[in-house]
């Protein structure tokens, strides 16, 4: 093989997908290939004309244009070009010139069709689309947990029959029922139906806490029509199902017949390692100092649900239920060493935490909202300690101080519903910088612990609000276009400077949240309820505001930045380093690093049809 021939071998043994094939089967294409060489300002290939190779840029820059004379992409070394259109039978209908003095290796059209059939991984890598290839990419990263869990069905987890208790019994009497039995937990019926669920721990948060009668009815303490789960279902989804709704007890129905009950318990069993048996943990901490040993474990469930490739959606979930586990029990030594609160509240977090999208890296944000029976100089002293042991524990467990200072702590946050509902009506009606600033913040909001009620009288005021109000969803969609991919001429990427002195991208900031700030958009236009950003995308194709396309396609982008993002915290944890969010272009993959640029292609496209729709 002559020299130029070797380094045609060892170039295409670099490129994507080509890297794939053997050294033999790179000397035959080696073989086949031809030599282009376009001056700037020639049309490499010609609008209507056909086109017989698919070209690899070696050096240059071409341009791709539309039937319009648009610019479409600019594409430098190591891009292919003209493969859509032999792929489509050789009909050119997009032009593509050179913009800078360029030399190709072409590919006969017949010789690359014949490596398409030939090869599954170059088939898949010239998918016809963007998007095809990058929700290829999210499926096969969707599997299940590699465990026992897998292989286990419900019916085998379960242990002993259920207890059943009737809603006309009084508290005491189900006490009575349950310590005789030597249970946890009771299911509620009412004419053979299962009604709700009664566990240990509401004797101490409903019963206790309430100074509620024993002979009041069992009913005022038990959780309504319950989460449950079919016989035929494997371990693992009720694992998934415990850590999305923070609870431990799921029972089990066959054919509409109630035949038992999954607890935590019976998971750890089978794994001990895992998001339920660390939240299980958190709620048996005696006090802070347990605690916050627990806490530092979250890093290692966050390694072990990446490792055993759990979607991005999944892990979110889980990682989110063990920090509003950790709040909760907060909470809960707050009052029993204050005492019960004076007057009802709702503690609420915001951002990743409500929306159920949290990762290794996380600070705090959290507020009160309080009853409108609230009067500072009575009520102000106990609201202001509880806020404080509170948001002092969480930064001890690694939830470190809001630089923003959005926390309960901060007075600004800890107010009436009245206020509250005076608040969000300004931002919605005065939408200035420092408003958006706040509405992406608190548009986000979970109840963790309290009335619940409160919450939802502001939620139900602000979708009302911002449904359909051209004038602040048109700031919002601006404010939403503030991030913008990091992708620059050619389908580089846009590289920051990080705390380690050396520039990579930033998957948070240009990655997830353009995604986050569009799906918010979208939710808030049709006065949707849902906070998690691919639950938004979902509920806004359903109403219409979202083509089914353009949600699936931010489904697919946001679950793959987000398992990127995740992959590189998980391994910056094995190596016990300080986890972060920037992500350096040569430590992934060449297939990565392309799936990537289809993500943020997908976003950008998006953002400019948000900006045209939404227009102030």
């Amino acid at each position: 093989m002559e020299i130029e021939q070797l380094e045609i071998h060892d170039y295409l043994g670099q490129c994507p997908p080509l890297d794939k094939l053997t050294d033999k089967q790179l000397d035959a294409l080696v073989n086949q290939i031809e030599i282009s060489y376009v001056r700037r300002g020639v049309e490499l290939l010609k609008l209507g004309e056909i086109n017989s190779f698919v070209y690899l840029i070696r050096s240059g820059a071409m341009s791709v244009y539309d039937a319009d004379g648009q610019l479409q992409g600019e594409f430098a070394e190591s891009s292919w070009l003209g493969y859509r259109s032999v792929l489509r039978g050789g009909l050119v209908t997009m032009p593509i010139r050179a913009l800078e003095d360029s030399l190709l290796y072409a590919i006969p059209a017949e010789l690359f069709r014949q490596l398409v059939n030939d090869y599954d991984f170059v088939k898949q890598f010239f998918s016809k689309q963007k998007t095809e290839r990058l929700r290829t990419a999210t499926r096969d990263s969707r599997s299940r947990y590699g465990n026992a869990l897998v292989a286990t069905s419900v019916r085998e987890l379960i242990h002993g029959e259920p207890l059943m208790v009737e809603e006309s019994a009084t508290i005491r009497q189900v006490a009575q029922a349950m310590t005789a039995a030597g249970y946890t937990i009771a299911l509620v019926m009412k004419q053979g139906l299962l009604t709700g669920i009664v566990t240990d721990r509401a004797y101490c948060t409903k019963v206790a806490a309430r100074d509620l009668s024993l002979d009041a009815s069992v009913v005022e303490i038990m959780t309504k029509n319950p989460i449950t789960i079919p016989v035929t279902s494997r371990g693992s989804d009720a694992l998934l199902i415990m850590a999305r709704h923070n609870i431990r007890h799921l029972p089990v129905f066959e054919q509409q017949q109630l035949v038992g009950v999954v607890t935590a318990t019976d998971l750890i069993r089978e794994q001990s390692h895992n998001a339920i048996y660390l939240i299980n943990e958190i709620h048996r901490a005696k006090d802070e100092n347990e605690l916050k040993l627990l806490s530092r474990q979250l890093p290692d469930s966050l390694m072990v649900l990446v490792s055993n490739s759990l979607t991005a959606y999944d892990i979110g979930h889980a990682i989110s239920s063990i920090g509003r586990a950790i709040t909760q029990r907060l909470l809960h030594f707050a009052e029993h060493r204050l005492g019960a609160a004076p007057v009802g509240y709702a503690w609420i977090v915001a951002g990743s935490m409500a929306r159920n999208e949290q990762t290794a890296v996380s600070d705090q944000d959290n507020a009160l909202i309080l009853s409108d029976d609230y009067d500072e100089a009575e009520h102000g002293e106990y609201f202001e300690k509880l806020s404080r042991i509170v948001c002092d524990g969480l930064n001890h467990c690694g939830y470190i101080y809001c630089p923003g200072d959005v926390m309960a702590t901060n007075k600004q946050w800890r107010q009436p519903l009245a206020v509250w509902l005076g608040y969000f009506s300004q931002w919605i009606d005065q939408p200035e910088p420092m408003a958006l600033m706040y509405a992406s913040i608190f548009f986000d909001l979970r109840c963790v612990h309290g009335d619940q009620a409160l919450l939802e009288k502001v939620q139900a005021m602000v979708l009302q609000k911002t449904r359909s109000n051209s004038i602040f969803l048109g700031h919002m969609a601006n404010n939403a276009l503030k991030y913008q991919p990091p992708l620059g001429l050619f389908r580089n990427f846009v590289l920051e400077k990080t705390g380690r002195e050396e520039k990579a991208l930033n998957l948070k900031k240009r990655g997830t949240v353009p995604v986050i700030d569009l799906a918010r958009v979208y939710a808030l236009s049709a006065g949707l309820p849902q906070i998690n950003t691919q639950d938004r995308l979902e509920a806004a194709c359903a109403a219409g505001v979202l083509s089914r396309e353009g949600m699936e396609d931010l489904i697919d982008t946001f679950e793959f930045v987000s398992s990127v993002r995740l992959k590189h915290q998980a391994a910056q944890v094995q190596q016990g380093e300080e986890t972060d969010n920037y992500v350096s272009p040569e430590k992934l993959t060449s297939l990565d690093r392309r799936h990537l640029k289809d993500a943020f292609d997908v976003v950008r496209t998006i953002q400019s049809v948000m900006e045209q729709r939404y227009k102030v």
